[in-house]
């Protein structure tokens, strides 16, 4: 069986896609900070339903001295994936400049671009030739939403570093970006479910599922490697105001 490691896969769309991919028949790697429980409960409902293998370990991705460690004895214990899906992020309440501080900053870059790069590089270290990194992006990455400085700086520098990874681990691997954008999930709504972009702007004229977001990261996971350094936006058609 495949195996694919997938960061911060607790919840809303990391969980989802280490459902379907289990669906698919693939071994899973549950990574996760805080959300233990949604991890259990994504074991057990694959464990029920499928026959794929599930593993789990845990790390704040904001520790980058302990990412090199921790992913190596995953790597032992459960085997090197076969695709690494770099998922984990946060989306800040909104601020304006004169409210950004410090540490806000730094923790939205830290867990939603640093930790890809870091992981990213340990992965590559141990990953066989023909391994696929698939990173997951935004629209906030080429949008410039009123309030959300630190988030679009850090999904702006996901889209440039899928691009850079892609040169600089080929021919080895190859390294693709998956860019949602509104992605509604009705079992874990948050404040992205009030949606940043009206219905009226998508020229599908509906908001995206997982299983939108899950059949992009599953090409990129399973297409040819000749495809790498490439974005996908999962937004319905919205990107094409932008002539993208």
């Amino acid at each position: 069986m495949p195996l694919i490691l997938i960061t911060g896969s607790g919840r809303r769309i990391g969980k989802g896609l280490a459902i379907e991919f289990a669906r698919k028949g693939w071994d899973v790697i549950f990574h996760y900070n805080k959300t233990q429980q949604g991890v259990e409960d994504a074991r057990k409902f694959i464990e029920k339903n499928f026959t794929s293998k599930t593993y789990q370990f845990s790390l704040d991705l904001r520790q980058i001295q302990d990412i090199s460690k921790t992913f190596e004895k995953a790597f032992k214990e459960f085997g090197v994936p076969d695709v690494l899906v770099n998922n984990a992020g946060i989306f800040p309440d909104k601020k304006e400049v004169g409210e950004i501080d410090e540490q806000l900053w730094d923790e939205t870059l830290a867990i939603n671009l640093k930790s890809y790069f870091f992981v990213s590089k340990i992965f590559s270290e141990y990953a066989k030739i023909g391994a696929r990194i698939i990173n997951i992006g935004s629209l906030g990455g080429i949008e410039t939403w009123k309030g959300r400085v630190p988030y679009n700086i850090s999904k702006a520098g996901v889209i440039q570093l899928t691009k850079s990874l892609a040169k600089e681990l080929a021919p080895k691997i190859a390294v693709n970006c998956v860019s949602p954008g509104t992605i509604l999930i009705p079992d874990e709504p948050n404040q992205i479910d009030s949606p940043l972009i009206p219905l009226t702007r998508i020229p599908m004229q509906r908001y995206g599922t997982i299983f939108d977001v899950f059949d992009a990261v599953y090409f990129f996971a399973t297409c040819s490697n000749f495809i790498t350094g490439q974005v996908i936006f999962v937004d319905g058609g919205y990107h094409l105001d932008r002539g993208l």
